[in-house]
């Protein structure tokens, strides 16, 4: 199963951003291999 997680930045270890649409960056996690991808999030900050 893969989760979407809403990050200040592109690693695990930065913090959780409580704003989703609006957050730096997504963190795609791969719960069965344990590895995870970062994407920058360019929508326009409104």
């Amino acid at each position: 199963m893969k989760i979407a997680i809403s990050s200040t930045g592109p690693d695990l270890n930065d913090l959780v951003d409580p704003r989703f649409s609006r957050c730096r960056y997504y963190i795609f996690y791969d719960m069965d291999t344990g590895t995870y991808v970062s994407k920058e999030n360019t929508a326009p900050m409104h």
